[in-house]
């Protein structure tokens, strides 16, 4: 699936991992950038087997992620998170997870949640509690990397569904149609999209600062109002 596409269509379990080594001191953006390629080299080699990271290796154009800092150790999170916010949503509305909107909310939320992941991990390292804080150009960097990250982790569910195709099917019946996500085309007239988008950026700020913070909520919400904003849509 070409998820570049998605991104630029929207205008662009549970455990946290130790996203930084243990490192909390405040570094310049030159030194984040090197420690954090230090760290995806260290997740790469300790994850080998890892079915998250395989099209690293099998597929061509997915370099940009080990360019993004500490890009791995985030897609593990966002991964984690997002499919802990789907099982929550299928258990609690399997009427949701069945429609055919559900797709463009799951990936508008996770790239949300990718951006967020790395809005609050670069304000972490420059002393700031808010990412407000950020400078335009680190902002612009951080939409970037959440960018590379949401579209190495579409390009995975496209491969390999969320749970596994039948199981995402048999559970709370997800349909494989992510490959419509790469046509522009079927997102015309989708509004609400960076609603979804902003959504996953609130709840990636709060997890973020706090990791018993309860983030599918934040997705089912954004599903519940979006399905509802577009009672005559479908996505087929």
């Amino acid at each position: 699936m070409a998820g570049s596409s998605l991104v630029s269509s929207f205008g662009f379990g549970r455990g946290k991992a130790d996203q930084d080594g243990g490192r909390d001191e405040v570094m310049t953006d030159d030194d984040y950038l090197a420690w954090g390629k230090t760290s995806n080299t260290g997740e790469l080699s300790s994850s080998e087997g890892n079915p998250l990271f395989a099209l690293l290796e099998e597929e061509e154009g997915f370099d940009g992620v080990t360019e993004v800092p500490f890009g791995l150790k985030h897609l593990s999170d966002l991964h984690v998170v997002m499919r802990h916010a789907v099982a929550v949503a299928g258990e609690r509305r399997e009427d949701l997870t069945r429609h055919a909107l559900f797709h463009p909310v799951f990936a508008g939320f996770a790239l949300g949640f990718a951006i967020g992941l790395a809005q609050a991990h670069r304000a972490k390292h420059l002393g700031y509690r808010s990412p407000a804080r950020l400078t335009r150009r680190q902002q612009e960097l951080c939409d970037q990397w959440g960018a590379e990250m949401a579209t190495y982790l579409l390009a995975v569910v496209d491969t390999a569904g969320i749970f596994g195709k039948d199981a995402d099917l048999e559970l709370y019946g997800i349909e494989d149609r992510w490959r419509l996500l790469s046509d522009e085309q079927r997102l015309e007239g989708f509004d609400r999209l960076k609603e979804c988008v902003a959504a996953g950026k609130s709840a990636a700020h709060l997890w973020s600062l706090d990791d018993t913070a309860d983030v599918p909520p934040y997705f089912l919400d954004t599903l519940v109002g979006f399905v509802e904003a577009y009672p005559d849509r479908d996505f087929d």
